[in-house]
């Protein structure tokens, strides 16, 4: 079986729903990889409480004082009637990795004497979903993980992204885009940007726009590496990486896409043997169906048993890094060689 496959989810997008309604939650929790969502969520929550200069939001970078939180969240902002109460956002708490403070947990515990003008919202890199603080939240406010979105929603968001322009594009033009911006919502916002202003007055994106302006990145080219392995072009390989190196992409991020797209070609190569359909086996591997196809085309260059020994090297791998005993830069060269 494929190594953590997870299901994704858009819980995140409740958070739209109260900016839209300006029906708040008490307490906020924000977690995950995906910089993009928190960044944004965080300027869309502190617009709709006065801007970052009003008078009724609150910002802390770490953890900060609990009586000073507490005593923030007490009061009632000058402005209230005016706008939707006090936003208090607090970034890389570390609360939710560790014990938190005793005299917060009550505080927030206490949801019958919690101001009703008062809302906080916790951003956080991870959470531990078993500590007392996360149970609060989710209990009396909303906890999501904003995490790296699957293709589907990627290319929902970016069709939305362009509506909002004024454009429109095909399915398989967005799937273009996706596999040259990647699956960062920063890079792929980015390559829009230049889409949008490349297109000028022209409503439609077309392939052509796409090829022309849009980038290779990063995992196209590690795509491209394994296809060139499956050949046995180790030469060619070892070629993309060090251009890759060059571009100063980092051996860690290089080794995990390479186990992402292994991971992949194993669950293409399990959706064969299930029988699956090419929707079925789309949704099942958690790619488009063009996506699909190239990975078909590449998985039938590797034995199931080849692709599950890759990724238990690779794993091995990242755990001597992570223990002192391998360099990151040399572990990727014996994935590509040995």
């Amino acid at each position: 079986m494929a190594f953590n496959k997870k299901e994704t989810y858009s819980e995140y997008l409740k958070l739209s729903q109260d900016l839209k309604s300006g029906d708040y939650k008490p307490y906020y929790l924000m977690y995950g990889s995906e910089e993009y969502l928190k960044l944004s969520y965080k300027k869309a929550f502190r617009k709709a409480f006065g801007g970052e200069e009003g008078m009724a939001y609150t910002y802390f970078d770490g953890a900060p004082d609990v009586d000073e939180l507490i005593d923030l969240l007490n009061t009632i902002p000058f402005t209230f009637g005016e706008n939707n109460g006090r936003l208090v956002i607090v970034s890389d708490s570390q609360w939710f990795k560790k014990t938190p403070p005793e005299k917060l947990v009550k505080f927030l515990e206490d949801i019958e004497h919690y101001p009703d003008t008062a809302h906080l919202m916790f951003i956080e890199d991870t959470a531990d979903k078993r500590g007392k603080l996360y149970k609060i939240i989710q209990k009396n406010g909303f906890a999501c993980e904003v995490g790296e979105q699957d293709h589907g929603q990627l290319g929902r968001w970016a069709a939305r992204y362009l509506t909002n322009a004024g454009k429109k594009i095909r399915s398989s033009t967005m799937d273009l885009v996706l596999m040259k911006a990647g699956t960062s919502m920063d890079n792929i916002a980015s390559e829009l940007e230049k889409l949008i202003a490349y297109t000028g007055e022209r409503e439609i994106i077309e392939d052509e726009d796409v090829e022309t302006i849009c980038s290779q990145n990063v995992e196209d080219r590690v795509f491209d590496m394994i296809t060139e392995m499956s050949l046995g072009n180790t030469e060619k390989a070892l070629k993309y990486y060090a251009d890759l190196l060059t571009l100063q992409e980092a051996p860690m991020k290089i080794l995990s896409l390479m186990r992402r797209n292994f991971n992949q070609l194993l669950l293409t190569k399990e959706s064969v043997t299930k029988g699956m359909t090419g929707q079925e086996a789309a949704k099942f591997v958690g790619v488009s169906p063009w996506i699909l196809g190239k990975l078909q085309n590449q998985a039938k260059h590797y034995t199931l048993e080849s692709l599950e020994a890759y990724i238990s090297r690779s794993l091995d791998y990242d755990e001597a890094i992570k223990s002192g005993n391998l360099s990151d830069r040399i572990a990727v060269e014996l994935l590509l060689t040995v």
